[in-house]
């Protein structure tokens, strides 16, 4: 009777976790579940994620380090500078595809990557 009621505890325990890690609301996440996101944070001489899967549409970036940063897609009309310790959200309106993604002050020490845009 006892590891029966551990073994519901556990359960219990398992769903309400997963509950908490799974939301249910729109994070931006793809529709097949993928890995896109609607947030990009730029940190000293890094995007994270380092190579950012988002959908069209508002994205919010978010700087956590010391110094601005550009949020600059090669080829497109989108350059955005945001200061230490700022967010601001800027929209990416471009067709599906893989674009590079750089900081204009800081991709000579490697602050660049490859941005993907879903469907």
């Amino acid at each position: 009777m006892k590891t029966m009621k551990l073994c519901t505890s556990i359960a219990s325990a398992g769903l309400i976790l997963l509950a908490a890690c799974g939301g249910g609301g729109d994070d931006g996440g793809s529709a097949d579940g993928g890995d896109a996101t609607s947030t990009v944070t730029l940190r000293d001489n890094v995007f994270a994620p380092a190579d950012p899967v988002i959908g069209a549409g508002d994205v919010e970036l978010v700087n956590e380090g010391v110094s601005p940063h550009t949020f600059t897609i090669e080829g497109e009309d989108v350059d955005v500078e945001v200061d230490a310790g700022q967010t601001t959200t800027v929209p990416v309106d471009l067709p599906a595809g893989t674009y590079t993604l750089f900081c204009s002050f800081h991709r000579g020490q490697g602050m660049e990557g490859t941005l993907t845009v879903e469907a």
